[in-house]
């Protein structure tokens, strides 16, 4: 346990400078998201359409195509590596769901507690919304950008450039400064409860989600309650994503390895050949 918690601790204070071709891919996926998502609450609205276009935009443009698929397909299409680099894995599972029990308890009830939460048809979309989002958001922020800026700077770094993109985003919700340099230290926070187990469900499905759901809350957004199922459907195609990604992987692994075995038979054949 003490070699662990050391390991842990050097890997905070570790600084390197190896920026390569995933921080020009972190920025264009950034650039998009924001520019998406602005279209879909700024220009186009949650009225406008009957809210199908803000829908499209927001949960299958920016969520699911740019925050999702772009991240996985560059990952693992792209560069041959596993899930697990986008912080979706299994290990340290019990530890990240207890912690993140935890981190809710103490952050948001502090926050609920003052506010006046909707009829059950107001709030039921809300909640699917946070937890696609949520879920977007923390393999977004997180699993993608954190941690490939962590690979290109070491954490501090990361952390901090991190936190500002995070906070910057949110010029998509046409968000004030002063609201956005809060949401600074929000990602900060984020950061480091990721970092303890570099794993998303530390943050997903509750600490994440609940913390936007407050924000939804007050904002007083309005969805119809048929949006929930839209949300679900639009989480479900997340997940889908990511399952097929590594099953990919699993048929690329079987393909490559007789490969290479019938290569190293060959090998040895031919040497065999040689020595008669």
């Amino acid at each position: 346990m003490s070699k662990n918690l050391f390991r842990f601790i050097k890997g905070l204070v570790v600084f390197r400078w190896k920026p390569g071709k995933d921080l020009v891919v972190v920025a264009i996926s950034w650039v998009l998201v924001v520019a998406s998502l602005y279209t879909a609450t700024v220009i186009v609205g949650a009225d406008s359409g009957g809210g199908i276009p803000y829908f499209l935009l927001y949960a299958v443009l920016t969520a699911t195509i740019f925050g999702i698929g772009l991240p996985v397909y560059w990952i693992v299409f792209r560069q041959k590596r596993r899930i697990s680099d986008l912080g979706i894995t299994r290990k340290n599972l019990a530890l990240s769901l207890v912690l993140q029990v935890i981190f809710a308890g103490i952050v948001l009830p502090g926050g609920f507690k003052d506010l006046t939460l909707p009829a059950f048809e107001q709030l039921a979309p809300l909640i699917c919304l946070a937890l696609a989002i949520g879920f977007f958001e923390a393999i977004f922020w997180r699993g993608w950008v954190l941690m490939r800026l962590e690979e290109a700077f070491g954490f501090i770094p990361a952390a901090l450039v991190g936190s500002v993109l995070y906070a910057a985003y949110h010029i998509g919700y046409d968000m004030p400064l002063n609201e956005m340099v809060f949401l600074f230290f929000i990602g900060l926070m984020y950061a480091i409860a990721f970092r303890l187990t570099g794993s998303i469900f530390i943050l997903w499905p509750l600490f994440q989600p609940g913390g936007q759901l407050m924000t939804l809350v007050k904002e007083g957004l309005e969805l119809p309650l048929l949006a929930s199922v839209g949300f679900i459907e639009v989480l479900i195609v997340m997940v889908v994503l990511i399952w097929l990604s590594t099953r990919y992987l699993k048929k690329q692994k079987k393909w490559c390895r007789p490969l290479f075995l019938f290569k190293e038979t060959k090998f040895k054949s031919d040497k065999l050949i040689e020595r008669q």
